[in-house]
């Protein structure tokens, strides 16, 4: 996520090959049936005796990984239960199953070191992989790293000079929506492009990107208790 002013170092690297054990068995597992309520001419069944089509299966949700071993805790509980919720932020990612695996696994990677420019708040750089789970259908990719920088904007110190929307930087809304805004940038769309363009170096572009998550995810930003 690059700030107004703070440039993003966002490196989009070669598209790699797609890593999901086992996905085309869970896929045959998980086929859906087509059931068609129609008679022929003829078929001495009555309409009820034909049965309904089987309600769609809900798709199993993640379960929340352990905070305290994640680079930001508190922001990565915060933004969990915004995605693992039916509302509109977790619809834009995809709804809530596609939304918390993609997060889970790029919350797993972050880490918190020191950059040598302050003014970049988070850093994913080097190639990419894409993931595809076929019984989910999630589809996102994943940077070599992901590193939140410990000097950078998010740092108390700087916090009041800078703001991440409509929040300043130290804030735990601030905090969650510089999540969202990354999580924006791994995950696929439905027309295969990923949900925010890449912003790195441009900082226009960044703050659309900010102001789009942040309109489709302003009531769940609000709610989060200071």
């Amino acid at each position: 996520m690059r700030l107004p002013g703070f440039p993003l170092a966002f490196a989009v690297g070669v598209l790699l090959p797609i890593s999901l054990a086992g996905a085309e068995a869970r896929a045959a597992a998980h086929e859906p049936v087509l059931t068609t309520n129609c008679m022929e001419s003829g078929d001495p069944r009555t309409a009820d005796d034909v049965l309904p089509a089987p309600a769609a299966r809900p798709l199993p949700v993640p379960t929340p990984l352990d905070a305290r071993r994640l680079a930001e805790a508190d922001s990565y509980q915060n933004v969990f239960r915004i995605l693992t919720g039916e509302n509109p932020c977790s619809r834009f990612f995809g709804g809530p199953a596609k939304a918390a695996e993609a997060f889970n696994q790029f919350a797993r990677q972050l880490s918190l070191r020191r950059l040598d420019d302050p003014r970049v708040a988070v850093r994913m750089s080097g190639d990419y992989t894409r993931y595809v789970n076929n019984e989910t259908g999630a589809a996102y990719r994943l940077f070599d790293k992901a590193t939140i920088n410990s000097e950078g904007p998010l740092g108390v110190g700087r916090a009041s000079r800078v703001q991440i929307g409509r929040y300043a930087a130290h804030t735990p809304q601030a905090r969650a929506l510089v999540l969202l805004h990354e999580l924006g940038h791994l995950v696929e769309g439905p027309a295969g492009d990923w949900l925010l363009p890449n912003d790195g170096g441009d900082g226009d572009m960044s703050e659309r990107n900010t102001r789009k998550v942040e309109a489709h995810c302003s009531d769940q930003l609000k709610a989060i208790r200071d």
